[in-house]
């Protein structure tokens, strides 16, 4: 299996899909909050959602630290 895709990376093609209102956040959110503002915009580290993973609850989007 490789490697999760970095935050950068990842942060540089979610900018590519969010509306100049989210910018900022998408800007200053790393590790799980990140991938939370990816899937409010449909867009996945892995390029897809996996089938059966929903590995974040609603409202846990804070910071891993990361």
């Amino acid at each position: 299996m490789s490697d999760p895709e970095p935050d950068t990376d990842f942060r540089e093609r979610l900018l590519r899909q969010v509306p100049n209102g989210d910018r900022d956040l998408v800007i200053g959110a790393s590790g799980r909050r990140l991938d939370a503002l990816g899937r409010k915009y449909d867009v996945h580290r892995t390029g897809v959602p996996l089938d059966g993973f929903d590995g974040f609850e609603a409202g846990s989007a804070e910071d891993d630290g990361a």
